[in-house]
């Protein structure tokens, strides 16, 4: 899934959850503004149904007065105070007072729906009904408990209030009726608000609907149809004062908002369902989910909009660079102006591929190309190179003996070593002179562990390229130090070069490969330029490599035996294993040619533990046939000594053919041993913990001193044939070599063998020497299995001068 498809995935439900969140938070907001608006607008009606009430109560107050102070009252009240019948005129414009205004407040023609005055003794004076004129008067019962209030006699200085006020009992849903009750003189109307009990009172009874009172109510509820209910509560009392109240809508134990409108007779309780406001709240959530969805669609766009903008197009442009980075292996990656993560990821990247890139073309110790950097290199110059009186040198480098350090002083060691050759490698070949310019040098490379190349174009002439050779060599002239640390490390040097374009760039590396190796067998310190005599060596010692190969593969290898014998008495003591290819000896080639060739490759492993093998198995077979006692030495290589392999076979050919393991003797060159060689020493303890004996073979012909052969376990020295030859150049009165030797092994208690004696003079001077072991073509030639199982019963002496015994086995 890509990354724009998962930003999409992420953001469309963080923004719907976003905006559902706030859009309930507003949702709740508005709600109860709504709500609240409501509650408000409802208390406002209650306070105006409030006011009014009392404005009602007011005007029916005065209207009251009016009618009752009226001219035409006053003709009623003297007709009757006379005694005199009403007249009907007077009636009837008493009348008129009443039905002539309307009543607004219950939709009818008239204020008051029932009119009576009543005079003290309860005695009728008129009565007017303005819905039924033929309705009978009515004194009501707390009108009657006014009137005998007035003719208490028990209290005759008591006052009654001007008004009293009462309902009647409800019809069945309907509002009750209000009565108002006045009680005036007629002569103080206006005067007095009480008036005393013996006074000439009369009682006004007036009843009119309670509608009149809560219009503002009646039409709240006709408004609300269906979410207002309303309960009237009857008081049952009666009161001298009268005046209305209201409370305002407030949520009641049911959770639903409730308000009252009253006064000391009654009270009226609106209860508002739940339901009053979902209609608004329904509309204010469709218009939310409207928006709620419109926002959602914006932002979402919007956030993909930006988001691709600013940050997917950016890391696509960056993948996309860092494809044809990798795809091209050139950095093309260009820093972004901008100030944000994706420029500091673009130059993480531009500096991770610039380490990328360094860590692919350098190598990482030295700084110098690698193997891979320098074949590019390599291919794209002799590609493109013409034939021009210049040349394009190739100069292979190996460290002799570098090995050594590495094992003896440590990797950290090796390493500074490489590092700091290196370094002077650069700063030799850049400081110009007649021979070498910058342009000149287009690659240094470190090829792996000791191994360096310089390639080099444009040189004038072979001369100096020879020139640049020597100047390499002289960097370890008398070894290479390091601050107050000298080492004994040294060059060897193969030289391939050309001025045309008929080789290519893995032809010249390859010749300098092969000219290094000959550099290297040459002596130390050396360089070898390529010529088509080396190119015949190479060729000729690759041919003997494959003839080896293909004669151990097809086990046509064989060994021969050198007899051993005491020199103080003559006897067999035992035979040296020498190997021998027919193939190769057929067309005079000798062991001292394939094996120095088989040494440069891994094919001595194979060898060595083949010739272990066969020796033991001879051993074996001549121990058993003839009982014999003597030895078989033979030859083991550098790099099997320091092969785990070699010892863990050996072991298990001596186990497995229960030899007695002191009967067998390897013999090791000079050039196995270095100074200090710890591992050396370590891999040769091993193998004298398997109760073999050690001899050190061609003594003399390396650099090893006896100070040094003292920290090797070695039983044998086997002095060098050469040593022998000397004998015979030796001035009269100088102390020939091999007798130093000599005097030096028995002072250390070493056992001596002497190889390559050929007269009796020869044998006669180590004989007096006193040596222990001679070899060579005056005793015998090498012998044929077959011959040592013949003549070997026992170890014969000797019997004839050695110089008649030249073809006797034993």
């Amino acid at each position: 899934m890509t990354l724009r498809k998962k930003i999409r995935y992420i953001i469309l439900p963080v923004i719907i959850a976003l905006s559902a969140m706030i859009s309930l938070l507003y949702y709740h907001l508005y709600k109860n503004q709504i709500i609240e608006n409501k509650i408000t607008l409802l208390n406002g009606r209650l306070e105006n149904q409030l006011l009014h009430a009392e404005y009602q109560l007011d005007y029916v107050k005065s209207y009251l007065r009016q009618k009752i102070e009226s001219k035409e009252a006053s003709l009623i009240f003297n007709a009757k105070q006379g005694d005199n019948n009403l007249s009907a005129p007077d009636i009837t414009a008493f009348l008129n007072l009443f039905v002539n205004r309307k009543n607004s407040a219950n939709k009818s023609n008239h204020v008051i729906n029932d009119f009576v005055i009543f005079d003290s003794y309860k005695k009728l004076i008129v009565h007017i009904n303005t819905r039924d004129p033929f309705a009978k008067p009515m004194l009501k019962t707390t009108t009657k408990a006014v009137l005998d209030q007035i003719f208490d006699q028990a209290d005759p200085n008591k006052k009654i209030s001007q008004y009293h006020y009462f309902l009647d009992d409800p019809y069945i849903n309907k509002m009750p009726s209000l009565y108002i009750i006045q009680a005036f003189s007629r002569y103080q109307l206006s005067s007095k608000l009480f008036y005393e009990s013996n006074e000439d009172t009369y009682l006004a009874q007036a009843q009119l609907d309670l509608n009149f009172f809560t219009e503002e109510i009646r039409v709240l509820i006709d408004e609300n149809n269906g979410y207002f209910n309303y309960r009237f509560i009857n008081k049952n009392t009666n009161a001298d004062n009268f005046s209305f109240t209201s409370t305002p809508f407030q949520v009641n134990d049911n959770g639903a908002y409730e308000g009252r409108f009253g006064s000391s007779l009654f009270d009226i309780i609106l209860t508002l369902d739940k339901n009053y406001f979902a209609e608004q709240l329904n509309n204010l959530i469709a218009t939310f989910l409207l928006l709620n969805f419109i926002v959602i669609i914006l932002s979402y766009l919007l956030l993909i909009w930006l988001i691709d903008q600013q940050i997917i197009l950016p890391i696509t442009k960056l993948a996309k660079s860092i494809k044809e980075v990798e795809a091209s292996l050139v950095v093309e990656l260009k820093p972004l102006t901008t100030k944000d993560e994706v420029a500091d990821l673009n130059e993480s990247y531009i500096s991770l591929i610039n380490k990328i890139n360094t860590l692919a073309n350098n190598d990482s110790l030295t700084g110098l190309a690698n193997r891979g950097s320098f074949n590019e290199k390599l291919s794209a110059i002799m590609d493109a190179r013409q034939k021009n009186k210049t040349y394009v040198a190739l100069f292979f480098i190996d460290l002799d003996n570098f090995k050594y350090v590495n094992d003896t002083f440590g990797h950290d060691t090796g390493d500074r070593l490489l590092v700091v050759f290196s370094q002077r490698l650069q700063q030799l070949l850049r400081a110009e002179d007649n021979f070498i310019s910058g342009n000149m040098i287009d690659s240094i490379a470190r090829l792996g562990g000791d191994e360096f190349v310089i390639l080099m174009n444009g040189l004038p002439s072979i001369e100096t390229i020879e020139s640049i050779g020597k100047r390499i060599c002289d960097l370890f002239h008398n070894g290479f130090r390091i601050g107050e640390e000298q080492f004994d490390v040294h060059a060897s040097i193969g030289i391939a070069y050309s001025n045309d374009h008929q080789i290519n760039g893995e032809g010249l590396l390859t010749q300098a490969d092969d000219a290094m190796y000959l550099a290297k067998r040459a002596g130390k310190n050396n360089f070898k330029l390529f010529s088509d005599e080396i190119k015949e060596k190479m060729l000729f010692e690759k041919n003997i490599e494959n003839e080896l190969i293909d004669a151990h593969r097809d086990n046509k290898l064989h060994l021969v035996f050198m007899p051993a014998y005491c020199a103080e008495t003559r006897i067999l003591r035992g035979y040296e294993i020498l190997l021998r290819c027919p193939s190769l000896l057929n067309v005079g080639i000798g062991p001292d040619v394939f094996i120095p060739i088989a040494e440069n490759t891994d094919l001595i492993l194979a060898i060595d533990l083949w010739v272990a093998q066969q020796t033991v198995i001879r051993l074996k077979e001549v121990i058993h046939k003839n009982r014999f006692t003597g030895f078989f030495s033979f030859n083991v290589s550098s790099k099997s000594l320091r092969n785990d392999r070699f010892y863990t076979t050996l072991k298990e050919f001596i186990n497995t053919s229960d030899i007695n393991p002191k009967q067998l003797e390897l013999e090791i060159t000079e050039t196995c041993l270095m100074p200090d060689d710890h591992q050396a020493v370590a891999s040769l303890d091993q193998l004298k913990s398997l109760g073999v004996r050690i001899a050190l073979d061609d003594f003399g012909t390396g650099y090893t001193s006896f100070g040094q052969i003292l920290n090797y376990p070695l039983d044998t020295l086997k002095i060098d044939r050469s040593f022998v030859t000397d004998l015979r150049n030796t001035p009269v009165g100088q102390k020939p070599t091999l007798d130093i030797i000599f005097e030096l092994a028995k002072a250390y208690q070493l056992s001596v063998i002497v190889e390559g004696i050929e007269t009796q003079a020869d044998f006669e001077h180590v004989k007096t020497l006193g040596c222990d072991i001679v070899q060579g073509f005056y005793f015998s030639n090498p012998r044929t299995w077959t011959e040592v199982l013949k003549h070997c019963g026992k170890l014969h002496q000797i019997d004839k001068r050695p110089d008649q015994q030249k073809n006797i086995a034993c």
